[in-house]
């Protein structure tokens, strides 16, 4: 019977509508506690970064979120630019300056957002502080490569590149580049002419996950009652009244 086909796949289509809800919860969980590591870590006091980096080692999202306190000295000739990026409703360019810390290694400091097309690298008018600077920032693990990869930059200089990946950056960096950025907050002393527009710390939502969830419990709502009208109207059909041959029903 049709019918019977038609109740089938309406159940199929409501427990794959059931899983999708289910899924759509999980992946609000999994936000709501992301949203709830970042919070805690972000409200943290400042720390020196060479006591996070002694506590947690190579663990980079253990790091994540935290504020640190650094020292060094910007190395202004490796200033690099990624272009056509956005700070809350404000388009620019990003700058990022190696900061070379007094173990060796070198930290890429994210300085903010200039004006779209501004001069450099390095950034004319934009110039950090020569000599010791100390720095308070966020910590971030750069970003992934692009699809198509970075172009290699000419005579060897890195100049522009579209993503901060930091494993391309360290090949053309001397120095041992650390696996995180900084995303700069304060700085002393200042910046010797412009400062580059700070990057806010991202917003945390919870997404469209709780209303999605809610539209496929809806859909799975939708399928189990047109089955059951379905099924009713069903029974009705193979149940007709007989009638006699004189035109009196029968039950």
């Amino acid at each position: 019977m049709r019918w019977i086909l038609a109740i089938v796949v309406g159940i199929v289509f409501a427990l794959v509508f059931v899983r999708l809800a289910l899924w759509q919860l999980d992946r609000l969980e999994e936000v709501r506690a992301f949203n709830a590591t970042v919070e805690a870590r972000s409200s943290e006091p400042p720390r020196p970064l060479e006591g996070i980096l002694g506590q947690y080692g190579s663990d980079v999202d253990a790091m994540l979120h935290r504020t640190a306190v650094v020292e060094g000295v910007y190395r202004t000739s490796d200033e690099f630019f990624s272009i056509g990026r956005t700070a809350g409703d404000v388009q620019g360019d990003l700058v990022a300056t190696p900061l070379d810390l007094a173990d060796g290694t070198v930290l890429i400091v994210v300085r903010g957002l200039l004006p779209p097309g501004a001069a450099g690298p390095p950034a004319q008018g934009y110039e950090p502080p020569m000599g010791l600077v100390s720095l308070v920032g966020r910590i971030d693990d750069g970003e992934d490569p692009t699809r198509i990869g970075e172009s290699a930059p000419e005579d060897g200089r890195l100049e522009s590149l579209s993503r901060l990946d930091l494993v391309y950056i360290d090949r053309w960096l001397d120095g041992d580049v650390l696996p995180i950025t900084l995303i700069l907050e304060e700085q002393a002393p200042p910046d010797q002419n412009g400062t580059p527009l700070r990057m806010p710390q991202e917003e945390l939502t919870e997404g469209s996950h709780l209303g999605y969830a809610v539209q496929w419990f809806a859909f799975t709502v939708i399928v189990v009652v047109g089955v059951a009208v379905l099924v009713y109207r069903a029974g009705g059909r193979d149940d007709p009244i007989e009638t006699d041959r004189d035109g009196a029903s029968q039950p």
